[in-house]
């Protein structure tokens, strides 16, 4: 099992869209490319399908936020 590969994972399926869509479709599949263990791949396959979706959607507008305050130069 590795940690970093795992967070890596996770990260993606939170911050791009088309890598949580393909997720969402096929969680066994995403996480079996993704190099996991059998332990991981079974955990991922119990996620709380709403959650990962309200969490991406809030990351997604503070990422927007944090640019226009950049792009501002707040």
């Amino acid at each position: 099992m590795s940690a970093e590969r795992l967070e890596a994972f996770l990260a993606e399926i939170y911050v791009d869209e088309v890598s949580r869509e393909r997720f969402l479709a096929d969680p066994r599949g995403e996480a079996a490319k993704a190099g996991l263990s059998e332990g991981e791949i079974e955990a991922l396959e119990k996620i709380d399908r709403a959650g990962l979706i309200l969490t991406a959607r809030s990351l997604q507008k503070k990422r927007r936020r944090l640019a226009s305050q950049e792009h501002r130069g707040d």
